[in-house]
């Protein structure tokens, strides 16, 4: 069993301010009201779930990635001189040895199409640059568009405005998007995507006179295009897509077999089409992001701030290369883009 470092350290901190004992039976029933208290307040407070939630996603979004040496949370505990330094939300060491320090914000405007920010007051961003010198790292800003459920990474120094506020647009921050370094990516494959549901046929799957058919699921098949996909990895990375990516389900379609239904077919098509010989179905941070959604948020509302951890789930994707002639893989690896000045937002 872990032991309680954390709420000890609270607990301490809690009896010290107001000069109680520890060994005081007092403490402990006071600290619970206290920690009650401030848990409820917290839960009424949407600006800060939505913003634990995004820090937790986006810990959770590097682990699937994987492509990292260390990743640690770094705005816990405490640094001195506290008034000159403020400590990003992770330390992140990449496999060629590069340090990042990261904060991460969410934000999210109402307005799809205007999506614009101003982050951060100067002496803020200040600490935060000051901290990441004084540890040999390169500060970021990892900005989660929640309106859309895109990811983007920023360099904060190259962003700043005259008075030296991080003031973003989501076109300019994916036009600088370095979140590639990594392994976040667009993929593309043949559509559709198809799920076939067999029937048992040991089992009857009749359909009665009111449409109505009772049936025992016999085994699934997965499809690109017209190729069936035989091979766990094949099969792992198409559902994975299926459920998360861009492209919407279309309606249920049976099959019939005489007076039986044979199978029920679920196909997932691109809402337009580019005609190129593959069709774009996201980026493995938005993949990850509508994963993240399904276990944290149920009708808008934050219900949990952290889901079941996926470690290298994107891995047999990254790995792919090609090599399947049944599920072609399209990977998009996004360079950022210094030299064009930014422009007035337009729509995405």
């Amino acid at each position: 069993m872990t032991k309680p470092f954390d709420l000890l350290a609270e607990l301490a901190e809690f009896s010290r301010d107001r000069r109680m004992s520890l060994r005081d039976p007092e403490t402990v029933s006071a600290f619970v009201r206290y920690a009650g208290d401030e848990a409820r307040r917290a839960l009424d407070d949407e600006t800060l779930l939505h913003g634990q939630r995004a820090e937790a996603m986006f810990e959770a979004l590097l682990v699937s990635l994987g492509k990292f040496q260390l990743l640690k949370t770094e705005n816990s505990g405490r640094w001195f001189p506290e008034d000159r330094y403020v400590a990003p939300d992770f330390r992140v060491v990449l496999d060629d040895g590069t340090r990042y320090l990261i904060e991460v914000k969410n934000v999210y405007e109402r307005d799809p199409f205007q999506q614009r920010r101003r982050l951060f007051k100067p002496s803020y961003l200040a600490k935060l640059a000051a901290y990441a010198e004084a540890t040999g790292a390169e500060l970021k800003v990892a900005i989660l568009w929640a309106r859309w459920s895109i990811w983007t990474l920023v360099s904060p120094e190259l962003l700043v405005d005259d008075d030296g506020m991080l003031d973003l647009d989501m076109q300019t921050a994916m036009r600088v998007n370095e979140l590639s370094v990594f392994g976040d990516r667009t993929i593309g494959t043949r559509a559709p995507l198809r799920l076939r549901v067999l029937m048992d046929p040991h089992h009857p799957s009749s359909v009665d006179a009111e449409g109505m058919v009772e049936a025992t699921i016999g085994r699934v098949e997965f499809f690109c295009g017209d190729q069936e996909l035989t091979l766990p990895v094949e099969q792992q990375i198409a559902w994975m897509l299926m459920q998360y990516g861009d492209w919407p389900c279309d309606e249920p379609e049976a099959i019939p077999d005489d007076d039986r239904v044979f199978a029920v077919d679920y196909r997932w098509n691109p809402v337009e089409w580019t005609g190129q010989g593959f069709e774009p179905i996201g980026t493995l941070s938005r993949v990850f992001a509508r994963y993240f959604a399904q276990h944290t948020v149920d009708s808008g509302a934050v219900v949990q701030l952290r889901a079941p951890l996926r470690p290298n789930w994107f891995a047999p994707l990254l790995d792919m290369k090609g090599s399947s002639q049944a599920l072609p893989l399209w990977q998009f690896i996004q360079q950022p883009n210094f030299d064009t000045p930014p422009s007035q937002p337009n729509r995405p």
